[in-house]
């Protein structure tokens, strides 16, 4: 794999927010470990969950960051600002002083941006900031996230978030799962739990989590009734419900629907490390695109795992092998995150005997194809978690064709990436002889190419004018709106062909980060962007074709 900082002694990785997120990164830690021993790894986090990242291997220093006490400081206003400030100003001191020579930034916010501006470290992954406090994306493998994650992107995507994240630090080896430390005192724990609940039941052990982080995203609690009702009747499985104590307002009328011996709650009744605990003595977890989801692949326990309404499974989902990832085939789907749904159709697209099915299967052993009869391909997209041969997580579909039109899209899409970013040798189609037939497909990508070749063009007569005392100022000016008329171009074009529009964002992603103030040196950099694209749209064709 391609990589821009191959070597690091000292590093700061940034991940402010979600357990969900920093398990996500530990196979970047584990990476960055083994391919440079003696490697020193810091974790930022905020500071109430500092605690729980004590259960993350890898890790050699955690520090806090106590954003409550700044925003409460500076509510109070006089003093208080300068109570913030002084915070800052020492934390910031404290950073400086470890001397890290190397960050990834695995947080899009701004003031995580600015803060390692002010940080001062000079090679970086993921964002920072300029000299002034603009946001600056480090490194290609993060402007995919950021394209990949634009709403109008998401379904031509089909490479882990994971991987992105772990490219983007230039990790190559890296194991192909999510990593926790069980601890003792907690599976002690569990497994009272589970002897305290006098099962009758004599089956397979299966976590349940119910809920999830919208309500959108939240399976029917009808249906989680009918489900563990074929489980516990008809499959002798015992079954436990995990949650936090938020969530019991969701788990208890499941557990009164269900009652039967054979439910039992555990929601509030476990911490981060007991509900780790708790999944790796279960046969499997049916899930959402949730916290526990990942906790549960870092214990090596499988799951069937629902992704509803926003979620995405080629996106998020559980990064390991032997995952069963349920798709709901319907024309609003993925919807946008930061919106409501009133109707959320996706739902009923996933029925309890389907998912009681696969959950009996994988207690059995890992499901590799599931018949048309059970999960109609036309309704729901039954996947397997696998590994590809660069090392890349994806999703094989085991119940038949998808009927997805952006399946096309979404694999030449995988094999551009891994070829243009990773630099892997990824295999070309064979080039067809006879009659050419133009594919509808592509259409709009040759006039995308035909910008990307006049922008070099342009930028060529750029140069020319600013190096010519004698060039007038009109003559710039006008380059200059044509420049911006083409950008615009560009940009439009990747709208009103939807399909192209990672293209076309990874195109002003990299405009926007454009750093320097020599005129000559921009015009340079802006022409390799512009080659940037036409290349990538050659690809794109070449693997189109093959997919």
């Amino acid at each position: 794999m391609k990589k821009r900082y191959p070597h690091k002694s000292r590093v700061l990785l940034v991940n402010i927010t979600r357990l969900g997120d920093m398990l996500q990164a530990t196979p970047t830690i584990a990476g960055i470990k083994a391919e440079n021993p003696g490697c020193h790894i810091t974790v930022l986090v905020e500071k109430q969950f500092a605690e729980v990242c004590k259960i993350i291997p890898n890790i050699d220093e955690i520090v806090g960051i106590d954003l409550n006490f700044v925003c409460r400081s500076i509510s109070r206003e006089k003093d208080g600002v300068i109570d913030a400030y002084d915070y800052m100003t020492k934390f910031v001191d404290d950073l400086r002083s470890k001397d890290f020579d190397y960050c990834l930034n695995m947080s899009s916010s701004a003031y995580t941006a600015l803060l390692l501006n002010l940080i001062g470290i000079k090679r970086n992954g993921g964002w920072t900031s300029d000299e002034e406090g603009y946001r600056v994306i480090e490194t290609e493998w993060a402007r995919l996230f950021a394209t990949s994650v634009f709403h109008q992107n998401r379904q031509y995507n089909s490479l882990n978030l994971v991987d992105v994240f772990r490219c983007s630090a230039d990790v190559d080896q890296h194991p192909q799962k999510l990593l926790i430390n069980v601890e003792k005192h907690a599976l002690e724990h569990c497994e009272k739990l589970v002897q305290d609940a006098r099962f009758t039941n004599t089956g397979p052990l299966v976590a349940i989590q119910a809920g999830a982080s919208q309500g959108k995203r939240q399976w029917n609690p009808g249906h989680f009734v009918r489900l563990i009702k074929i489980l516990t009747e008809q499959h002798n499985a015992r079954v436990v419900l995990t949650g936090a104590e938020k969530e019991r307002n969701i788990i208890d009328p499941i557990v009164a629907g269900c009652a039967s011996p054979n439910v039992v709650s555990v929601a509030g009744k476990t911490t981060v490390p007991q509900l780790a605990a708790m999944l790796s003595i279960s046969k499997v977890l049916v899930t959402g695109d949730t916290g526990p989801m990942h906790i549960s692949v870092a214990v090596g326990t499988p799951v069937i795992s629902m992704f509803l309404a926003s979620a995405y499974g080629f996106e998020t989902g559980p990064y390991s092998a032997g995952n069963i990832v349920l798709q709901p085939v319907i024309g609003c789907g993925p919807c946008n995150p930061n919106k409501p749904c009133s109707k959320p159709d996706c739902h009923d697209t996933i029925s309890p005997e389907l998912v009681a099915y696969l959950a009996v299967a994988r207690t059995q052993g890992e499901v590799r194809s599931v018949p048309a009869t059970v999960a109609d391909p036309r309704n729901v997209v039954v996947y397997n978690s696998v590994f590809d041969e660069y090392g890349f997580m994806d999703l094989v579909a085991i119940n038949g064709t998808p009927v997805d039109p952006h399946t096309p899209y979404r694999v030449a899409y995988r094999k551009l990436w891994l070829d243009d970013l990773g630099g892997f040798d990824v295999p070309k189609p064979v080039a067809k002889t006879g009659l050419r037939v133009m594919d509808q497909g592509l259409d709009g990508l040759g006039r995308i190419q035909e910008c990307a070749t006049h922008g070099q063009q342009l930028m060529d007569v750029l140069v020319s004018l600013v190096k010519d005392d004698r060039s007038s100022v009109v003559s710039l000016k006008n380059v200059n709106e044509q420049i911006s008329e083409l950008d615009r171009k560009i940009e439009e074009l990747g709208f009103t062909y939807g399909h192209f529009g990672a293209l076309t964002r990874m195109f002003v992603f990299a405009k926007e980060n454009l750093q320097g103030s020599d005129a000559v040196d921009l015009a340079s950099q802006m022409k390799s962007i512009y080659g940037d694209l036409e290349r990538r749209c050659q690809k794109f064709a070449v693997y189109y074709a093959g997919a």
